[in-house]
């Protein structure tokens, strides 16, 4: 992937882009994100090998998506407060809601 070679950014917000397809497996390879936003697309698929590599991340925003599987335990070690929230909550809208152990809101 491309977004692979962009290891000095912090912030990657997309959020309400009408974005479609998956999330690129390059993302855990992003060390220095701190956000990472992506709510309100039409993203599909599952959750990038390396994501629980991305030990500065102290936003994510995966909600208002259709992804589906388990968001590997994250632990921000960027500060005190964190806000990881996605699509899984239940009762859900989507026949599987996305698992997230991590999420401070499920939607």
């Amino acid at each position: 992937d491309a977004i692979s070679s962009l290891t000095s950014i912090e912030t990657l917000d997309l959020h309400d882009n009408d974005l479609k397809g998956s999330i690129p497996s390059g993302i855990g390879k992003l060390v220095n994100l701190s956000s990472f936003i992506v709510s309100y697309n039409e993203i599909t698929g599952t959750i990038p090998d390396g994501f629980d590599s991305l030990s500065n991340l102290q936003l994510l925003h995966l909600h208002g998506n259709r992804l589906r599987g388990t968001v590997p335990l994250l632990a921000s070690k960027g500060g005190n407060y964190s806000s990881f929230i996605s699509d899984c909550g239940s009762p859900s809208v989507f026949d599987s809601p996305l698992d997230c152990p991590s999420c401070t809101m499920c939607c």
